[in-house]
């Protein structure tokens, strides 16, 4: 109630241009490893999208994140969309698709010889809170896909390769304008 009470009397920014939407949060999942129990595994995430508002409805542009899977760092790069579904509003529900490739450069795990982003997706769905500067705050809630290979050559013709699928919920809070 706290929060309804700061987003003040403004409406969210619908004009032609620039369109930042930089978030940050949580990726919840569960894990099952050799089929034992499946294991909870709460991971962090956070994303800036930063495109070109062409109508209330379409944004497209690049999004970059950070996301932490198993104490390995992924930065998604992606192809976004983004778009309000009612306009001008001081409270809309909004949309987020983010499509691309998760890049390893930051995974720190040096005992493997091959490491490989994959395909990445991440759509979401969520409400935009206008703050009265033409900026709001941004609660989303949605899934996310990110594949990964990694594996370790023990000579030229020998290894063991493993291929990751991670899905999880993502929660996140940010700012857009």
């Amino acid at each position: 109630m706290l929060l309804l009470n700061l987003v003040g009397y403004g409406q969210v920014n619908q004009q032609r241009g620039y369109a930042n939407d930089s978030q940050m949060g949580v990726l919840l999942g569960q894990v099952s490893v050799n089929n034992n129990s499946p294991m909870s595994k709460t991971s962090f995430t956070a994303s800036s999208f930063n495109g070109y508002r062409f109508t209330p409805a379409l944004a497209t542009g690049l999004t970059v994140g950070l996301d932490s899977y198993r104490g390995n760092l992924i930065l998604p790069i992606s192809l976004g969309l983004r778009g309000d579904f009612l306009k001008n509003k001081k409270v809309t529900p909004y949309y987020a698709l983010d499509l691309g490739k998760g890049m390893t450069w930051l995974a720190r795990d040096n005992s493997l010889d091959d490491k490989k982003g994959g395909l990445h997706l991440n759509p979401a769905l969520g409400l935009r809170f206008a703050t009265g500067s033409g900026a709001a705050i941004t609660w989303s809630v949605g899934y996310k896909r990110q594949i990964l290979s990694s594996g370790l050559a023990l000579n030229e013709q020998e290894g063991v390769y493993y291929d990751y699928t991670y899905n999880r919920i993502s929660i996140r809070m940010g700012i857009s304008f």
